[in-house]
């Protein structure tokens, strides 16, 4: 009794909930139905009453539930018979009103879901909704789930539906023809495709296309800005593409249609005619019997719109489609001619009276034409490299206008360009390939040099990337021409060819022939130019071969360098002269690509030049290697080869400038495995870099130490007890030292170091040694000096993102140093210093230890306690405290993605503004950056990028800035962020302000600058508009 009592409570509370739809209650019976407590059968004989009744509204609510519980049921609840039943209940409810049809639909999409719905329901629905349904006149939301269910049953069941045949595709046909939504179209394209490609198609191929071809082009103009925003039209076209090339069975109707849009005056139509051309081109030698039925018509066309292009954008395309076409008559099987042959003799039989005929002005298209179809085939490239580029050089010698041989070296330049690409060598015989290459060479004593002269140099590099086109004699001899001429060269246009040159000469060339024939000739001119001005333009020929790393490379050369820089040092010093020699040598220790070439230079280079900077350092004689200049080239070179070498070696170097640095012990032992005193008057003791009194030439070598510790091998961990005592007087040298130089370099490398130590004990103790300790206390004077230090600290342990109590103590340290007079400014660059990329040191090249995501944590962690400090700060008097704060703050936002940085914006925006108000060009700049990236990076009105309260101090201040601030990049961005202020936000915050902002704005028109009048116009465009949507609303 008890349980029908339940079940007739049961039925009550379900029929109740037809007519009012209780989501709970759904929830509940859903659960219900996944637990096999109830059934969805029972469900349905409840309520079948309501399911036959007559009226609409009884039906509609029934069938409500129904759905609302099938679609909320897990895939794997019901068994095949109920899938099967409700597939037959929801397909009968096809015949019921319209009004029904949408709710019947969704009940379908939900079983398809069902893991054992089977794939002959789904014919037995495609059968009923192209014959019952009234899919033309539903809603747009109940079409799309009519398209969606077509889709996902192609893709689950294709293989029940292609016994179909043709009858799938035609049921779909009957289904989408005449949808315009265009965001119903994305999906009825999708599945357009997958049923052409798939399924069987013949006997109406012709319907199939005319149905899709119906909307092409694309002329939809979005007015949504979601729309705008997900480039909806350039998906539908590209859809659209797809469904016109989706079968090779379309060819014989996409080819007419293309031509037709190809004559028609819309450059859109055009350009997606072409770029459906290209599309069907890439189906394959399939199309191609189609494609050579209508050859001239494509090839007259193509061209047309080459040589008389209304766009640049039609241009590119017409000449892309030129290669895929030829690229197409090429492939697949040839019978006697092929048909690329006759296409590429056709080419050239009509192109070459605009090569003749200077005065049509065509040649640079001709040569787009050439160089497209060229690039299809190393067969094409080759016939008409063979042609063209020796008729060229002859008509060449006969003109005698300057523009007319500029336009043809252009069109030899590329075909030159088509035949490195495909590797193609031109079927030249010996004599026309010498007689072409000489002509280019002539023209490089030229003078006055011109783009002629650019011209043959680009020709020479390109002839220089295909091997064997250029003999070795002429090869010597252009290069000797570069060589003796470069630093004569008046056009700087030539000088940069030149230097091209050089650098293709490096990646294609033997090495044999680089290293011992091309690099020593080079030093030897630039060895006869030591004196100032420097060879730079020699010099940057050297590096322009060196750049490149190749597998056998020979080291040789350096040995003249090393006696280069010892001759300089010993003649003058001449350090401009040492500083060139040695920017060559770190460019070729930059390509070290194994352990072993790094401990061979290791040997040649960095013994030798670090025994010679100590020497100099520890010497009264006036010396080279005391210059800065060349100890940050010195450093330079260092880090390459360090952070190159096995453990084994480091570990070895390590000591040696432990006992040289902390002892003084220059006897080298560890560098050479015997005593090598630097000089029988200089004593071990002499050189004391990191001891009182610090003398100068000293401590600049600790940047020669800090590049060897911060580019340590990769996984290369320090440890405590070997680099306390160096740690503890490094901070001493930072805080003490007269040299500001020295005090940067000894304060990077405690932080290289602190980088490298995994073990949180032991870098606690580190930190505790180097800011607590007793005998620091003295340093304490040095206040900017000791927040130098500590920022470097900071950098190493932020980019490991490990140690976070530490990190918190060193940042919590640097941002109360923000109150300090002495200290305030570096402390602010200081976040600048931690989040930046180093050029120089712990960077990746550098093998340093970098956590995905530390600014992000970094910014997590100091943002708080910096906004805490800024609140703190608001009764200051000094104006200098809150600009260190919100330089501080324009670095802290500078370095971090604006994702990350917008959940803050509603406490951080009021400082950015007030920070508006200082006279430091560079902070309002700086500002105004992080400003505009907010309103760029967020939609238009979000109230968490810029609220409406925000909005009337930043207009005002902007405007302000825009007329009275001196600096002019100041009022060129504040113009252009009053621009993004009328696009990014919402109008009626803005409209107060209209018409104050237009009559500002027409004042800065004014302006005695051009650019800041420049980004005026604009700006007012922009407010002109604002409100225009509501007035038309």
């Amino acid at each position: 009794m008890a349980a029908n009592a339940v079940e007739s409570e049961w039925k009550v509370e379900l029929l109740a909930n037809l007519k009012n739809y209780d989501e709970i209650f759904i929830a509940a019976l859903t659960k219900d139905v996944d637990a096999h407590t109830r059934s969805m059968l029972q469900i349905v004989e409840v309520v079948g009453p309501s399911l036959t009744s007559p009226e609409v509204s009884a039906r509609q609510e029934a069938l409500r539930v129904i759905v609302g519980v099938v679609d909320s049921l897990k895939r794997d609840t019901l068994e095949e018979i109920e899938v099967a039943r409700l597939t037959d209940f929801f397909v009968n409810r096809l015949q019921d009103q319209q009004t029904l049809f949408g709710l019947t639909i969704k009940g379908l999409l939900a079983l398809i879901h069902m893991k054992h719905f089977q794939g002959s329901s789904g014919v037995s629905i495609l059968d009923n909704l192209a014959t019952d349904g009234f899919v033309h006149s539903l809603t747009r939301q109940d079409r799309l789930n009519v398209y969606i269910l077509f889709e996902m049953l192609v893709d689950r069941f294709g293989q029940d539906l292609e016994k179909m045949g043709s009858n799938s595709l035609m049921r779909y046909i009957s289904v989408m023809d005449g949808e315009h939504e265009p965001r119903n179209l994305l999906i009825v394209f999708r599945t357009m495709v997958k049923i052409v490609s798939q399924f069987e198609i013949d006997p109406i191929t012709e319907t199939a296309f005319d149905v899709v071809a119906c909307y092409f082009p694309i002329d939809f103009t979005p007015t949504v800005q979601e729309d705008v925003e997900s480039k909806l039209k350039d998906t539908l076209v590209a859809g659209l593409r797809r469904c016109l090339t989706a079968s090779p069975k379309f060819a014989k109707y996409c080819l007419p249609l293309i031509l037709e849009k190809l004559q028609s005056d819309s450059n859109d139509a055009k350009e997606e005619s072409i770029l459906t051309f290209i599309a069907l081109c890439e189906s394959g030698p399939s199309v191609r019997t189609v494609v050579e039925e209508q050859i001239t018509s494509l090839w007259i066309s193509l061209r047309r719109e080459v040589l008389t292009a209304p766009t640049d954008s039609i241009e590119d395309a017409a000449v892309k489609a030129l290669t895929s076409l030829a690229s197409l008559l090429a492939s697949g099987p040839q019978l006697g001619v092929s048909s690329c042959d006759q296409f590429v003799t056709t080419v050239l039989n009509d192109t070459d009276q605009f090569l003749r005929k200077p005065e049509l002005q065509l040649q640079y298209p001709t040569g787009k034409i050439l160089k497209a179809v060229a690039m299809s085939s190393k067969a094409a490239c080759d016939k008409i490299a063979n042609i063209v580029l020796p008729l060229n050089v002859k008509l060449f010698m006969v003109q005698l206008r300057t523009e007319e041989r500029l336009a043809l070296m252009n069109v030899n330049a590329l075909i030159l360009q088509a035949m490195a690409a495909v590797g193609g060598m031109g079927n030249f015989e010996p004599d026309e390939r010498t007689f072409v290459a000489a002509f280019y060479q002539s023209l490089l004593t030229e003078t006055p040099q011109n783009m002629i002269t650019c011209m043959a140099v680009s020709g020479l590099a390109e002839m220089l990337k295909l091997k064997g086109f250029l003999e070795s004699d002429r090869i010597d001899q252009v290069c000797e021409t570069f060589m003796n001429g470069m630093m004569d060269y008046e056009n700087s246009g030539v000088v940069d060819e030149v230097t091209r040159f050089f650098s293709v000469a490096g990646r294609v060339l033997e090495e044999i022939y680089i290293y011992q024939k091309l690099i020593p000739r080079l030093l030897e001119y630039i060895q006869n130019r030591e004196i100032l001005p420097l060879p730079s333009r020699l010099i940057d020929l050297v590096q322009a071969l060196l750049r490149t790393p190749r597998a056998n490379r020979s080291p040789l050369f350096l040995a003249k360098l090393l006696d280069r820089i010892q001759f300089a040092e010993e003649k003058g010093p001449y350090v401009p002269t040492m500083k060139m020699y040695l920017d060559i040598i770190a460019t070729y220790v930059e390509g070290i690509a194994s352990t072993n070439e790094a401990e061979e230079l290791y040997h040649i280079v960095l013994f030798p030049t670090f025994r010679k900077a100590i020497h100099a350092a520890t010497s009264k004689e006036i010396s080279g290697f005391q210059d800065i200049a060349v100890l940050q080239s010195l450093s330079r070179i260092y880090r390459w080869i360090i952070s190159r070498l096995d453990h084994d070696t480091f570990k070895k170097l390590l000591a040696a400038l432990d006992e040289m640095y902390l002892s003084g012990d220059t006897s080298y032992r560890h560098f050479t495995g015997r005593a090598d005193n630097l000089g029988d008057k200089l004593l071990p003791s002499a050189f004391k870099p990191l001891e009182k009194p610090y003398i100068t030439m000293h401590t600049r070598c600790i940047s020669l130490m800090a590049s060897i510790v911060c580019a340590a091998p990769k996984n290369f961990q320090f440890t405590h007890d070997a680099w306390k005592a160096e740690v503890q007087k490094l901070m001493e040298t930072c805080c003490l030292c007269a040299d500001e130089q020295s005090s940067v370099f000894a304060a990077q490398c405690i932080g290289g170091i602190l980088n490298r130590i995994d073990d949180h004990t032991v870098l606690e103790s580190f930190i505790h040694d180097a800011l607590d300790d007793p005998a620091l206390t003295r340093s304490r004077s040095q206040e900017r000096r000791l927040i130098r230090a500590v920022v470097w600290m900071a950098k190493g342990l932020v980019q490991r993102s490990q140690a976070t109590v530490v990190i918190r103590r060193l940042t919590d340290m640097i941002i109360r140093h923000l109150k300090s007079k002495k200290s305030g400014e570096e402390a602010a660059d200081g976040l600048r210093v931690i989040l930046e990329d180093s050029e120089f040191i712990l960077n990746a090249q550098m093998n340093a230890v970098i956590s995905p995501l530390f600014r992000q944590k970094f910014f997590a962690l100091a943002l708080p306690l910096l906004m805490q400090s800024f609140k703190n700060a608001e009764h200051h008097d000094e104006a200098w405290v809150k600009k260190n704060h919100l330089v501080a703050l324009s670095h802290l936002l500078k370095y971090v993605p604006q994702s990350v940085a917008k959940p803050s914006m509603p406490q951080v925006v009021p400082f950015l503004i007030q920070s508006l108000n200082s006279d430091d060009a560079e902070l309002i700049l700086s500002t105004l950056s992080s400003i505009e990236e907010l309103l760029l990076e967020s939609n238009p009105g979000t109230p968490s990028s810029l609220e409406t309260v925000h909005i009337p101090p930043l207009v005002e201040r902007l405007l302000d800035l825009s007329l009275t601030f001196t600096n002019m990049n100041v009022r060129i961005a504040a113009v252009k962020i009053l621009g993004h202020v009328s696009t990014q936000c919402e109008a009626p915050p803005l409209l107060p302000y209209k018409q104050k902002v237009l009559k500002t704005l027409l004042k800065c028109l004014d302006d005695k600058k051009r650019r800041v009048r420049e980004v005026a116009v604009d700006t007012r465009n922009a407010w002109f508009l604002v409100g225009a949507s509501i007035k038309a609303n």
